[in-house]
This record gives structure tokens, C-alpha cells and sequence, in this order.
């Protein structure tokens, strides 16, 4: 009887040190990425999140601005994590993909040049002829929320002291914090804004209306006035402190507009190329798009001309 209880003993510490770990990499697997990830229990306006009021003084600038250019990225990956669904048929990377390589030459660009890089309230100041900027000035925002701009370009534009927009799906925005992972698509979780709000404003981008209709038409101009403003206000209240809204794919109406002033929304972002002056529209704000095949001298052509 001895021999056999100290066999099944071995046998039971052979059997946890083997099929241990792989039951907890299993768990972990299924917890981090097998299952649909949670939206947010709680909202940005409920963790009492600190509103980015950066407003400095720039009266001792040489010269001022008189244009503006507006930068836009969505995702920022390592070279090295790029997956397969990263690139298109042709082999080039999709357009809404920039690899952290070159995301943190564009960075190190605009600090070498002595670029100031606007917070939203200076940007708005800006644009509503309060405050002068100095002639060298860029804001950079980001669309949709992904992790990997919290996980990756995060840390580099606060190595920079730079501050930064992301317009926000509120209704992607997950419950709990998970590891990275390139292989699927994964939005930053509401503790991940939180921690990252000494750098980013946070934009509405709808709470859930970023999508088509079966004739692909965006939601934002296919619902009707009442439903695209209850879904603004929504997203709206989740983060808080919203003063501006970007479009889905760029794709708006004349309502829209009318929408985000009965909202007091600040400002709106277009997809439009341009720069910006306080003589245009403020609900009608241009950006350019960075592309994963710009040169750094195609960064530097939209910073200076």
C-alpha cells in the first residue's frame, strides 16, 4: 500500500509540473484572446479622470503660425509583429497600419526641428483667434482607439513631452487591461485611457455608429437626426469632457454639423488634406493622413509646405 501512494504521489507531482503550466497558458490564452472582449463596465467620467488642460504661454515665440497642419494615424505595430493581415494583396502595408519604426522617426523629426506639438485646448485657441502659436506648431491625433497606440506610441510621444488627440469608439473600449497580441484586432481598455491621459485628449468618435449599412453607407449619414445625436450624446457622456468629434471614415452631412453645435462640440475633424487657419470652419477641420509608404522627407513636405 506504501509503494502505491508514493507512486501516485510522484505520479501527481510528475502530472502538475507537466500539465500544470499548459493548463494555465490555456487559461490565460482563453481569458486574454479566445473570448469576445467586454466593453467597459465603468466610463472614462466615471474614473474621474483628469481633464488635459495644457494651455501654455507662448507670447515669447520669435514668429507665429498662421497654418496649422493636423497629422492623423490609426495603428502603430512593431515592424517585427506585423502579421499577415497587416498588408494587402499586393504585399504593401495597409494604409491605416504605420510601423513604430517609422512613427518614431516622424517624432524624433518634429523634436530635432524644435516642432511644438499642441495640446487640443491650444489647438482650440488657436482656431478661435484666442492664442498665438509658434510658427512651428503641429497637433497629431489618432482614430478608433486601438491598444497598440497605448501600447506602442504612447511611450514615445511622452519620452518627447508631446500630447496627442485619440477619437475614441466608446463602445469598443474594453472592461480589462490584456496583453498584446499583433494577431488580432484589440481596443485599449478603459484603464489604459485613464493611465494615459498625461498625453491624450480623447475625441468622440461615435459610441457605436462606426460602421455601414448593407449598401455601405456610414451609420452617421444613414440614421435618421435622432438616433446619430443619441449616439453622439452617449459617447459624449462616457468620456466626459469631450470638446471634438471625428467623423467615421470622414463621412458626414449638413445635420451632422448642425448635431455637434446643439452638442457645444468645439470642433470637428475631417479626412480632408489641407492645413488650418482660424478662418475655416471649425466643425470642418482637415488632417493628413500619414501613410505607412511616406518617406521621412514626404513627413517633413506636409510639415513645411
Amino acid at each position: 500500500m506504501k509503494k502505491y501512494a508514493v507512486s501516485n504521489l510522484l505520479f501527481t507531482v510528475f502530472f502538475l509540473a507537466i500539465f500544470g503550466p499548459l493548463c494555465y497558458l490555456l487559461y490565460d490564452y482563453v481569458l486574454n484572446f479566445a473570448l469576445p472582449p467586454v466593453a467597459a463596465k465603468q466610463s472614462l467620467s466615471d474614473m474621474n479622470t483628469a481633464l488635459l488642460t495644457v494651455n501654455r504661454d507662448f507670447s515669447s515665440a520669435p514668429e507665429y503660425a498662421d497654418n496649422v497642419p493636423v497629422l492623423m494615424y490609426h495603428q502603430i505595430i512593431p515592424e517585427s509583429q506585423l502579421k499577415k493581415h497587416h498588408f494587402t494583396e499586393d504585399g504593401d502595408i495597409n494604409e491605416m497600419v504605420l510601423t513604430l519604426e517609422e512613427f518614431t522617426k516622424q517624432m524624433d523629426y518634429l523634436k530635432d526641428e524644435n516642432y511644438t506639438v499642441l495640446s487640443l485646448k491650444e489647438f482650440e485657441g488657436f482656431m478661435t483667434n484666442q492664442k498665438k502659436v509658434p510658427a512651428k506648431s503641429v497637433l497629431i491625433t489618432f482614430d478608433d482607439g486601438f491598444k497598440n497606440v497605448f501600447e506602442f506610441a504612447y511611450p514615445v510621444l511622452k519620452k518627447h513631452g508631446f500630447y496627442a488627440v485619440d477619437f475614441i469608439i466608446t463602445g469598443l473600449i474594453t472592461n480589462r487591461t490584456v496583453d498584446y497580441d499583433s494577431a488580432f484586432l484589440q481596443y485599449a481598455s478603459i484603464e489604459e485611457l485613464k493611465e494615459a491621459s498625461d498625453v491624450f485628449d480623447y475625441g468622440n468618435h461615435t459610441h457605436s455608429f462606426h460602421d455601414r449599412n448593407d449598401d455601405g453607407v456610414s451609420y452617421v449619414e444613414a440614421y435618421d437626426r435622432a438616433k446619430v445625436k443619441e449616439n453622439l450624446i452617449k459617447a459624449n457622456e462616457w468620456i466626459g469632457h469631450s470638446m471634438a468629434f471625428a467623423a467615421p471614415y470622414g463621412e458626414y452631412t449638413t445635420t451632422t454639423l448642425d448635431i455637434l453645435k446643439e452638442l457645444n462640440i468645439k470642433m470637428g475633424f475631417t479626412v480632408e488634406p489641407g492645413y488650418v487657419n482660424p478662418s475655416q470652419h471649425i466643425l470642418e477641420i482637415p488632417r493628413y493622413a500619414i501613410y505607412p509608404f511616406y518617406t521621412v522627407n514626404d513627413f517633413e513636405y506636409i510639415l513645411e509646405h
